[in-house]
Parts: structure tokens; sequence; C-alpha cells
């Protein structure tokens, strides 16, 4: 009866240490979300000519919006991860700060490109557009470590026969984080606005990771 009584209590803890992980991600997910929206401003128009300043202002809108959806594929597929997951190990709480160190940085990145895009130096541009898919990179293989981490400890899977969804979600993240690397050359060697269109595009692609696990 004390076995079962301690075995019930052990349980219970894992679980609560889960949640409270969870818990605190979403809130560093959330703040990360609060602070790009920080940059989004239109100052030093004259009277009369705000309709104009609004539309130079468009590379901060498609900067933040790419950054968005970013954050958001992140909770998306966050969220999808712990609905599988039983307990927590401690490679695992130190992965899933590397993943949250990437969500608190990137609006950083997202602010010197939105800047660059404003100033039309191409030299600026290609500068911001390579901090942009650097960070972003090892945003991607911070989560290559989050998935390598779940793969290896069965014991931390809610379904004991999930472990080729857990190799997929680790395989599909090393295209993911290099998609960056591709989109930054393209921007630097050929044209920024190329690797924009990668940097809407690749989070929405990672997001089929996050739907699978959903499936499973």
């Amino acid at each position: 009866m004390a076995g079962s009584d301690h075995a019930g209590s052990s349980t219970g803890q894992h679980g609560r240490d889960l949640l409270r992980t969870e818990l605190f991600s979403d809130a560093v997910l959330a703040i990360a979300l609060t602070l790009l929206a920080l940059d989004l401003s239109v100052s030093g128009y004259e009277t009369g000519h705000l309709a104009d300043s609004l539309g130079e202002s468009w590379p901060s809108y498609v900067a933040f919006l790419g950054s968005f959806v970013f954050i958001a594929v992140m909770w998306l597929n966050h969220h999808a991860a712990f609905m599988q997951l039983r307990t927590t190990t401690a490679a695992f709480l130190w992965a899933n700060f590397g993943v949250l160190l990437g969500a608190v940085v990137l609006p950083f990145p997202t602010r010197v490109l939105a800047e660059a895009l404003q100033s039309s130096n191409r030299a600026d541009e290609r500068a911001a557009v390579a901090l942009y898919a650097g960070i972003a990179t090892l945003m991607g293989l911070s989560w290559t470590a989050f998935w390598f981490v779940i793969a290896r400890n069965p014991k931390m899977w809610s379904n004991p026969d999930s472990a080729e969804v857990w190799q997929k979600a680790l395989r599909r993240s090393v295209p993911g984080a290099l998609g960056y690397v591709v989109a930054g050359l393209l921007g630097v060697l050929v044209a920024p606005e190329i690797a924009l269109v990668f940097f809407i595009a690749l989070p929405l692609w990672r997001r089929r990771t996050g739907a699978l696990l959903a499936r499973s």
C-alpha cells in the first residue's frame, strides 16, 4: 500500500513538473510576441502625410509578420509535443530553454531587418538578412536538440509506441534549420526580397511537424 502511494505521488510530481515547464514556456513565448509588437510604430511624419508614412513602413509589417508566424508555429509545435509527454528530464529542460532563448532573441533581428529594409541600402539589407538567417538557423538547431532529447528518452513519452513519430520530428528539424541557411545565402548573394519569402514560408513548412504529433 505504501509502495502504491509512493508511485502515485511520483507520477503526480512528474505531471506537475511537466505542467510547470509548459506554463513557463507559454509565458515566455507570449512575451516574445509582445516584444515583436512593440517595434511597430510610425513616427516623424508630417501632418497630413500619415498614409504615406504608413506605406513606407511596409518592411516593418513584413518583418513582424514573418517573426509572428515563426513564434506562432513554435508555440503550436511546442504544445503538440507536450501533449505527447508524461514527464521531463534535466536534459529536456535545458533543451527547452534553448528553444525559448531563440524566441526571446528573435525580436532583435526582426527590428534590425525592418530598419535595414526601410533604409533602402542594399549592403545593410544583406547584412540584416544574414543576421536574421543566422539566428533563425540556430533556433532551428535548438529544435533539433529538443527533438533529439525526447527521441532518446522513451520514459518521457505518454505513448510507448511513438518512437517513429519522434524520429520523424527529429529528421524534419534538420532541413528546417538548413532552410534558413539557404534563405540567407540567397538573400545576400541574389536579393534580400527572396530571403523574406523564405522567412515567411519556412515556419509554415515546419508546422507540419506539430500536425504530425497531433495526429499520433
